[in-house]
């Protein structure tokens, strides 16, 4: 087995565990994307030992970023009261 097999399948458990952390909170498809796109940033920059706790890491915060964005676009309008 190559050290790219290596990465690649613990890229795959990081996304499965990702999918599982934040599904049904954030779509499938942004998830997906978030994980397309931190690999991309990180592939060629970051030594390959450190690969996969970097793209934990980057991807967590990312989708947690989009939570939190969510969560302040939220606009909680209170029911009125009859009088």
């Amino acid at each position: 087995m190559t050290a790219q097999r290596t990465i690649t399948e613990e890229i795959g458990e990081i996304g499965v565990w990702l999918m599982g952390e934040f599904g049904g909170r954030v779509p499938a498809a942004v998830i997906s994307r978030v994980l397309n796109a931190s690999r991309r940033d990180l592939e060629g920059r970051i030594d390959p030992e450190a690969l996969g706790e970097m793209f934990h890491a980057l991807c967590r915060f990312r989708l947690q970023r989009i939570l939190a964005e969510d969560q302040r676009i939220t606009i909680r309008i209170p029911r009125s009261r009859p009088s």
